[in-house]
């Protein structure tokens, strides 16, 4: 009988559901109260006052990464969107609701389980962490600077495009002893840009370009390299970069038409280390001035887009 009534005893414990005051002020849980005049607007509030929760804390931490940083990375963007649509992945449990007579109005505790959100979490950060990682290791492998900037450029455009300064932002929210496996990670992401400086200082480009309307294509390559650090000069570089432009232009009653293409190398003495080529819509104008102005405008953007492709923008 005595064992019985043990058994029983711990059946009933298990069955019993979380109180207000258990999970309120115990770590072990994320909980928000939301208040409102019928059950479903309680719960609703709850579920708001929770996603408030994580972006006040993941904006309060970005700011603080930017100041450390003192870099370009957008760790306040869209902040909102990204905690609510991650709170919805996870499964918040409520507390059954609680009328309050005196004050006419339901109380209901949003919570969440910090290691049964874990588990669902944890394997979506290995995955954008991995990729990351993949990325800035490859490119720390390299020997030559321009591949070692492009490779770094790379891991950066994977670890916005991932929202990964984020994800490890909420990870450290959701679970903080779990989420410190991820520190090498976070002190990459920050090692990229000032990386990224240094090495291009100690570079220097010479920039060619076969039919080139008021060097209206070398001004713009140069500049976005120059943007880098990279130093830009006539000879004697470490890097060439070749651009060979063909107008394809024709004379037709409306004026004077342009569709043209272009190739892009660029490379060492002895060895191409990027190349491209692109063709554009027809362009023109009446005026013949005016048609090739907006012809290598155009081109040279269309260029631009090809090397930011594979060299992050700073």
């Amino acid at each position: 009988m005595k064992k019985f009534a043990v058994i029983f005893i711990f059946l009933f414990i298990l069955w019993v559901p979380l109180l207000a005051e258990d999970i309120l002020n115990n770590p072990a849980y994320i909980a928000q109260l939301g208040y409102g005049s019928t059950k479903d607007s309680a719960e609703s509030n709850a579920l708001a006052a929770l996603s408030k929760f994580f972006q006040m804390n993941i904006s309060v931490q970005a700011k603080e990464q930017t100041i450390l940083n003192d870099s370009d990375f957008e760790t306040t963007l869209s902040e909102e969107v990204f905690v609510q649509s991650y709170t919805e992945l996870f499964a918040v449990h409520y507390t059954k609701p609680k009328y309050d007579k005196k004050q006419k109005q339901y109380e209901v505790i949003a919570y969440i389980d910090r290691k049964e959100a874990w588990i669902i979490y944890e394997p979506k950060i290995n995955d954008c962490t991995s990729q990351f990682e993949q990325f800035y290791f490859d490119a720390i492998s390299q020997n030559d600077a321009i591949l070692k900037i492009a490779g770094l450029s790379k891991a950066y455009q994977n670890a916005k495009e991932n929202e990964l300064y984020k994800k490890l932002d909420f990870a450290q929210i959701l679970n903080p002893n779990q989420a410190e496996k991820f520190s090498g990670t976070r002190n990459h992401l920050l090692e990229i840009e000032p990386m990224l400086r240094r090495i291009a200082k100690q570079c220097s480009i010479s920039i060619f370009c076969e039919n080139d309307f008021e060097e209206s294509v070398s001004r713009a390559i140069g500049i976005f390299f120059s943007n880098y650090g990279i130093t830009i000069v006539d000879n004697n570089s470490q890097y060439f970069c070749y651009i060979k432009v063909i107008e394809n232009s024709q004379v037709l009653p409306a004026g004077i038409f342009y569709s043209p293409s272009f190739s892009l190398k660029i490379e060492t003495r002895d060895t191409v280390l990027f190349s491209g080529e692109g063709q554009l819509k027809r362009i023109g104008a009446k005026n013949p001035t005016v048609a090739q102005q907006r012809a290598y405008t155009s081109l040279s953007q269309e260029i631009l887009k090809l090397l930011q492709k594979e060299f992050m923008s700073l």
